[in-house]
C-alpha cells in the first residue's frame, strides 16, 4: 500500500500526501507516476506566491471591513504554507488569526478548526460569521460548529440558497441589513 502521508502534519507529512495525491491523479490519467524532478517542479510553482493571486474583491472588501472593527480570521484547508503566502500577498495583516488545517491536525467540516479560530478571536461561535464558496467544508462545517455562515457563490451554481452572496464585495451590505 502507498504511503499517503498526513494531509494535516504539517511540514513533517505534507510532502507525502503530495507526492501521493499526484501520484493517484497520474495514474488516473495515464497510469504512471510522477517522477521526483517533476514533483519537485510542481511544489516548487505551488508554493511561489507569483503563482496565486487574490480575487479582485478582496482587498477592498478586507479594507471596508477593517475600517468597520470587524475582526477577521482565515480557517483553511491548505497545507502550512499559507500563512507565508497570505504574507506575500500583502494580506496577511489584514486577519488576527489563521487558521490552517494542516497546522491545526483538523479540517473543515470538522468543528473544532472552527472552535479554535473563535476562542483565538475571543468570540463565541455564535457571534461569527463564516464566509466559504463550498456548501459542505465552509457552510455546513461553520453551521456545525454554532457559527452563522454565508455560501460565496462566485460562479452562480447555488442561486436559489438563501445564505449567499455572489462576491465579497456583497459582504459589508450584507452586514448593514
Amino acid at each position: 500500500m502507498e504511503n499517503r502521508g498526513d494531509r494535516y502534519g504539517g511540514v513533517r507529512g505534507e510532502s507525502a500526501f503530495w507526492r501521493g495525491f499526484l501520484n493517484r491523479v497520474r495514474r488516473h490519467l495515464d497510469g504512471g507516476t510522477v517522477s521526483p524532478e517533476v514533483f519537485a517542479r510542481l511544489s516548487a510553482y505551488f508554493r511561489d506566491p507569483n503563482s496565486w493571486a487574490a480575487f479582485g474583491d478582496v482587498r477592498g472588501t478586507l479594507a471596508e471591513l477593517e475600517s468597520r472593527g470587524v475582526l477577521l480570521a482565515v480557517v483553511s484547508n491548505w497545507d502550512s504554507n499559507l500563512p507565508s503566502l497570505l504574507e506575500a500577498l500583502r494580506l496577511a495583516a489584514s486577519f488576527g488569526v489563521v487558521s490552517v488545517s494542516s497546522i491545526e491536525g483538523t479540517g473543515k467540516p470538522e468543528p473544532d478548526i472552527f472552535l479554535r479560530t473563535c476562542a483565538r478571536l475571543d468570540l463565541p461561535p455564535a457571534e461569527v460569521l463564516h464566509v466559504g464558496d463550498s456548501l459542505v467544508e465552509d457552510y455546513g462545517g461553520a453551521r456545525g460548529a454554532g457559527l452563522w455562515s454565508l455560501l460565496l457563490d462566485r460562479e452562480g451554481r447555488h442561486a436559489d440558497f438563501l445564505d449567499r452572496i455572489e462576491t465579497l464585495a456583497d459582504l459589508p451590505g450584507f452586514l448593514d441589513a
